[in-house]
């Protein structure tokens, strides 16, 4: 009976020991943290374990990032036409919200490779403010795109040719004439297919070679929005 106690006795005391020894180590794990990483995180962490083990459930990260500010590929400072298309490239599969002259116009989703374009957008005439905005699954908008202004100009450039006069004659020496005239700022002018700086008033001038007999001579005036103008007199000339 005597022996039986006693094994009872060491087994209980070997149990003891083994608890001991896991506490032992526990209390120096835990110095060890406080000393690695420090008491508030310490006990941020054992409150973050804490909280999934009370809860059982998985922490789901909602998506609070913006998408990436979408891009328009360039567009033309000016055009006759009323209709454009419009295209660029954003965050794949995001929405992209269409603006023209502050007013939301048209809506398409970007594909797979982030290409993205609106086709026969309605401008009307004078400056019209083109810009995008995308916005993801998570209802997270972009920041605006960069804005392009598209002017629409269906209206062919002035152009007046001042001198020589329809009909004047040349002779002997007269050979080259100065050709003159007025037209519009920021056209391209050319005089007889040769090209002709047009000053800031909108008046040119150039030197012209004449020929034996008659000679025509033909103005051509292209604005921003490639709407062209031409004007022609002729002249004769006498050696």
């Amino acid at each position: 009976m005597g022996r039986s106690k006693s094994r009872l006795q060491r087994k209980r005391e070997k149990e003891s020991l083994k608890q001991a020894v896991k506490y032992l180590l526990l209390i120096f794990l835990v110095l060890y943290l406080m000393i690695k990483l420090g008491l508030p995180a310490l006990i941020k962490m054992a409150g973050f374990f804490g909280d999934i083990r009370s809860s059982g459930e998985s922490i789901e990260k909602q998506d609070e990032l913006p998408p990436m500010i979408p891009r328009l590929l360039p567009l033309p400072e000016a055009t006759p036409s009323a209709e454009l298309n419009v295209a660029g490239y954003a965050e794949a599969g995001s929405t992209i919200q269409l603006y023209v002259r502050g007013i939301s116009a048209d809506e398409t989703v970007a594909d797979n490779d982030g290409n993205f374009e609106f086709k026969g957008i309605h401008l009307r005439e004078g400056e019209n403010e083109i810009y995008v905005v995308a916005r993801d699954d998570g209802g997270n908008m972009s920041d605006e795109s960069k804005t392009w202004t598209v002017t629409v100009d269906t209206s062919a450039p002035e152009l007046r040719i001042d001198q020589p006069d329809k009909d004047d004659k040349f002779f002997d020496k007269d050979s080259p004439i100065t050709v003159s005239g007025t037209t519009e700022e920021n056209v391209n002018l050319t005089v007889n297919g040769r090209f002709v700086m047009v000053r800031n008033d909108g008046g040119w001038e150039t030197k012209v070679d004449l020929s034996e007999g008659d000679n025509e001579i033909e103005v051509k005036a292209v604005d921003e929005a490639e709407n062209e103008r031409r004007e022609a007199v002729t002249v004769n000339y006498t050696p």
